[in-house]
Formats: structure tokens, sequence, C-alpha cells
């Protein structure tokens, strides 16, 4: 965003952002996103091995992590394959069929894990140069598209890890911002009365600024047999003088269960602040804060780090980040978290 590029469909076939790239996007990658380029069509597909179409797209991701937690009473430590799958992308005319192809991962008790999953597939119609019609199984968009999943404002709200439903999506685009329509039907593969996830309807608008920043907002109504919840969100993603960049977002969610006629509040955010030493480098701080219940200060979370990204050649990305997280419920006991990622984007 901050280097000009305010929406995501120059770099994605998705207009929300995330997953397959567009041939620009993969110039971008060598050209502006990397360190070293390496050599000329390093950036193509699989790493030169393949060169996309007019037509056809291909990718895909490689995910892996190493995590470490620690407080007074307990110590953990694991490493595992966050995602490990390949997508492709066909256009016909003014519609894009796209799908991934891949398996569950996760740590070692992660349900079904091994087995086949599509994380995402679904038909994308270019209605008119300004507009984009989608169907089929994504991630809901709401705020800002973070591929963190643990994030307090991805994490606690339900667009972590594997979140993706069945939604039909509406997106505008205009000069001075954009809109997003979506509204979710659950998972169509689960038999009805074993479906537990959220129907809901999703509004998202953004203005962009100055062409290098952009803020937002959100609003979400949703209900399962369980709950019904609204949550409202403001984000915003800005540069602060040439080298620095900001990114924050805050959601305000009321739910009530099924059994209570009262609603309860919680607040979510998370703020990070870096400055880019060199190109495809980026240090930064960190602050994420969750209360999951604003009348019990008690389920305060606050939780301030720091981190380290590094992108050296095209499709190739390093995390390392370490937070010391209190809890309102004993604050005397820190607790440590730590995650060095190493991320493959075919």
């Amino acid at each position: 965003v901050t280097k000009g590029y305010p929406n995501c469909m120059a770099c994605h076939i998705s207009p929300t952002g995330g997953g397959i790239l567009t041939d620009y996007g993969r110039t971008l990658s060598g050209e502006m996103m990397s360190t070293w380029r390496v050599k000329k069509g390093f950036e193509n597909p699989y790493y030169g091995l393949v060169k996309n179409t007019k037509n056809l797209k291909f990718g895909g991701q490689l995910r892996t992590i190493q995590v470490h937690s620690e407080n007074d009473q307990v110590k953990v430590g694991k490493k595992f394959v966050m995602q490990n799958n390949l997508e492709f992308a066909y256009k016909y005319k003014e519609a894009f069929l796209v799908g991934t192809v891949g398996t569950v991962e996760g740590p070692k008790n992660t349900p079904k894990k091994g087995e086949f999953l599509s994380e995402r597939h679904y038909l994308l119609w270019e209605s008119s140069p300004t507009s984009r019609v989608r169907i089929g199984k994504f991630r809901q968009h709401f705020g800002i598209y973070d591929p963190n999943h643990t994030r307090l404002v991805k994490q606690s709200l339900g667009f972590g890890s594997n979140s993706e439903t069945y939604n039909l999506e509406f997106m505008k685009f205009f000069d001075w911002g954009e809109i997003n329509i979506s509204q979710s039907s659950g998972d169509f593969v689960e038999a009805p009365d074993q479906d537990n996830s959220e129907k809901n309807f999703a509004f998202n608008f953004t203005h962009y600024l100055s062409g290098n920043s952009r803020i937002g907002s959100s609003i979400l109504f949703g209900k399962t047999s369980s709950y019904k919840r609204k949550i409202i969100g403001l984000n915003g993603v800005f540069p602060i003088g040439e080298d620095f960049v900001g990114r924050s977002e805050v959601n305000l969610e009321s739910k009530r269960e099924s059994n209570v006629e009262k609603y309860n509040h919680a607040l979510f955010s998370s703020h990070l602040y870096g400055y880019r030493p060199f190109k495809g480098a980026l240090t930064y701080l960190v602050f994420e804060h969750s209360q999951e219940n604003l009348s019990d200060s008690t389920t305060l979370i606050t939780s301030p780090g720091l981190g380290f990204q590094l992108l050296p050649i095209p499709h190739v990305e390093f995390q390392v980040e370490y937070q010391r997280r209190k809890y309102e419920s004993d604050p005397d006991n820190i607790e440590h978290r730590s995650f060095l990622t190493f991320h493959l984007y075919h």
C-alpha cells in the first residue's frame, strides 16, 4: 500500500488480496519487494520452472513455523508445517476459476492432519472494469488481510487459520476507494445438522489517501445456532515519512449467547509500526490488545513486542517476532512468546 498500490488487484487475482499473483505482481516481487532479484524470470511460478500463460496462472504456498511460549508454569516449543498447497487460476473471457490443492497441516494433534484440503476454490467474474463478483470458498474479507492468523484481531474473531467459508461477494472500485459486500453461507460440505459455522453479512468501506495509504471501516452481522453477534471495526495502513510504515486495526464485538439476553462487549486491536532499513527488510514494533469482556478487567490481555521480516529473493520470506504478553487475570506471570516462520510463495 505505502508503495503506491492502495488496492490489491494490481498484484493478486483475488480482489481482497492474498493467494495467487498476477504477472504484474510477480514482477513487483522481484523489482520492489525483494532485496535481490537473482536473475530475470526467477519470479515466475516455481522459481522460473513454469511460466504463466495469458489465461492460466500458477502459484502456491509453503509455510513452516517454530514457536516458543514460556511462563512461570509452562514451557512449550513446537515446529511444524502450517500450510502446503498449490494454486491455479484459469481465465475464460471475463471470469477466473481459482482453486488450491493441498493437505491439512498444523501441530501433531491437528484433526485430519495430512488429509486432502482445498483451502480456496471460487469463481471470480469481472462484471465490469471496476467491479468484481465472487462465489465459492475463500476467507471472508473483514478489516486488514493479515496472513498472521494468530493476531488477536483475527484469531479471537474467527478469521484465523482454516476460517475459509462459502461466500457470495461483490466488490466495487472507485478513484477514491472501494466497497466490499459479502454474505457467508457456512460450510456446504458438512451436513446441515453438523454445520456450526457462522452465517453472516459483512460490509467493508475503504478510502484511499494520497495514493499510498488507506483507511477503512468494517461491520459484520452474524449468527449460529448458539449465538448472535455484531462486529464494528476501523483500520488503516499509512506511511510515516519515507522509510517508516504504520498499520492499525481495532474491532469491537457485541455478542449474545442463545440462552442469554444480555450482550457481551469485547475489544481487540493490533498495531504495527516499522522501519525499512533496506529493500526487502522491515524491522517493527507490534502491540496487541484483547479484552473479551469490557465489564471485567481481568479479561484484559496486552502484548507488546518487536520483530523482523526479510524477503531476500522472490518467493522467499523469513519473519521472527517476540512478544511479552501480560494477562490481567494473573498479572505477575508474564508469558514470553516468539516465533520464526519460513514462507515460500511459489
